[in-house]
């Protein structure tokens, strides 16, 4: 059972992190109680192009002595001898890499942005190389894929709560309290301010994709007069309680799914490969599966080796597949494999989306994933709540819906409260903020970019048509246009709608 609730995966797959970044950019361990923290950047090159550096922060900010965590940051320096300053980057998740996603999406960013700004990107607090936390291992990842998504009698009911239970355990064994305790969002807003002071910078420039947007709206709120230029892409609406969001995500990745199913027909290759149609072959693929069936993957042996593909495995390739058209050829050429009794393909997508890497590890994005996600949202506390709301959003959502709704069953069983708050976040500041969203996102869907851009008040909507989650790295418009607020803080003209590349 795999739920990115706010969830963006970079542009390009993670099997293409480079291994050498691991060791380059590693998390220190934390820090004792009485150490003073660094409030400056030391940097040192890293991974050819980029220099790295650690930060210290304090673990808890009501407690700032109690002891001190670990930002691993990273930074392509501008080309320009006198850059306008630097752009923070954070890619979303919650969990994901900002180190990764830099490193591998650092050239999709235009030549005339990289060379006026210094593009800066970190792994937040419990991520990757930033005193993680850490729940199982790879095959224990593996295993939590496989999970069934959609449990509804009571036998199946029961597995899926003990696995559940058994997953968070391994969270709080494995993982130091002091990080544990400490991951929610709102610290790691104030974290983004220790940034901006360590960088030496007045004013933060800051571009958030998916869930990085929440991050954004609450650095605004928190932070008013401390950002020069905020970007908002693929946009999270505070003002939406956990169970609205989950159906309106269902609903998202549903209608991209039927984009998929149109694009098909009309795809010389896809026709080929599904010739009666995407749909009827994707009906039948998850029918069987649903069921009980599956299908065998051969994978390396690092990966996993011999694997069976279950319904959990597959339905997570295929939410995996529908955050960018690049990848729905991919997709069809593993539904026609696995028709075919080889479900390596739909491994493949699926362990990719939940961080694996070229090592058989895995990045540790579920994780943080859900140690954010239950420290920020309040969720239903009892498996009838959990049962009628399956019921509910599977209604208008009935491939996605019942997962969505099971996603976050793990938080009835996390050991913190959750300390976020449901309701719009006003822009206070002089400074308007740029939203930017596509017609087409399933994960974020386009009317949260409508509805944020409203509430925050001094803001301005910029659209892409089109499918796909997130815009700036699917339109030369968007990034045309994004780009001239962030060197000018000039936005588009209102209603401006962009195509996709």
């Amino acid at each position: 059972m795999v739920h990115l609730l706010r969830s963006h995966r970079p542009a390009v797959s993670i099997l293409a992190v480079s291994l050498a970044l691991s060791s380059l950019v590693s998390a220190a361990a934390i820090s004792p109680a009485s150490a003073s923290g660094n409030t400056k950047l030391i940097w040192s090159k890293c991974a050819s192009t980029f220099r790295c550096a650690v930060l210290q922060v304090p673990a808890d900010y009501s407690h700032p002595t109690v002891g001190k965590l670990n930002l691993s940051l990273i930074e392509l320096p501008a080309k320009s001898a006198s850059p306008l300053g630097d752009i923070v980057l954070n890619p979303g998740g919650p969990g994901a890499s900002g180190i990764s996603f830099l490193t591998e999406s650092a050239s999709s960013f235009p030549a005339s942005l990289r060379r006026d700004f210094n593009l800066v990107s970190f792994d937040p607090r419990g991520v990757g190389a930033s005193d993680p936390v850490t729940c199982t291992n790879a095959a224990g990842t593996r295993a939590l894929i496989a999970l069934n998504p959609a449990p509804q009698t009571s036998a199946q009911i029961k597995t899926v709560v003990a696995a559940v239970k058994a997953y968070v355990q391994g969270c709080v064994r494995q993982t130091p309290s002091i990080v544990l305790n400490n991951v929610s969002t709102l610290s790691t807003v104030r974290d983004l301010d220790r940034i901006r002071i360590a960088l030496g910078q007045s004013k933060l420039n800051y571009f958030g994709f998916s869930y990085g947007t929440y991050i954004g709206q609450l650095y605004a709120k928190l932070f008013p007069q401390n950002f020069r230029t905020m970007v908002l892409d693929g946009v999270t609406d505070p003002s939406l309680s956990n169970n609205v969001s989950d159906q309106q995500q269902a609903e998202g990745f549903e209608r991209d799914l039927q984009n998929f199913y149109s694009w098909c027909a009309t795809n010389s290759t896809c026709k080929t490969e599904l010739p009666n149609g995407a749909k009827t072959a994707l009906t039948g693929l998850l029918s069987k599966l649903k069921s009980g069936g599956s299908v065998q993957a051969r994978l390396a042996s690092q990966y996993g080796g011999v694997v069976s593909v279950n319904y959990g495995v597959l339905l997570t390739a295929v939410a995996a597949s529908l955050y960018s058209t690049q990848d729905w050829p991919d997709f069809a050429k593993a539904i026609a494999n696995a028709l075919h009794g080889d479900g390596t393909l739909i491994a493949a997508l699926a362990y990719s989306y939940a961080g694996l890497q070229q090592d058989g590890t895995y990045a540790n994005l579920l994780a943080a994933n859900t140690a954010t996600n239950c420290e920020d949202n309040a969720v239903p506390k009892s498996i009838s709540q959990y049962q009628s709301l399956a019921k509910q959003i599977a209604k208008v959502a009935p491939i996605f819906g019942a997962e969505e709704a099971w996603g976050t069953l793990g938080c009835v069983y996390w050991p913190i409260k959750p300390n976020g708050k449901v309701g719009p976040i006003v822009n206070h500041s002089k400074t308007p903020i740029l939203v930017i969203g596509s017609t087409g996102d399933p994960a974020t869907p386009y009317s949260g970019a409508v509805h944020v851009a409203k509430e925050l008040g001094n803001a301005e909507l910029l659209t892409r048509t089109g499918s796909g989650h997130t815009a700036y790295l699917f339109s030369s418009c968007i990034q045309n246009w994004t780009n001239q607020y962030l060197t000018t803080v000039v936005l588009p003209p209102k209603n401006t709608v962009c195509k996709s590349n």
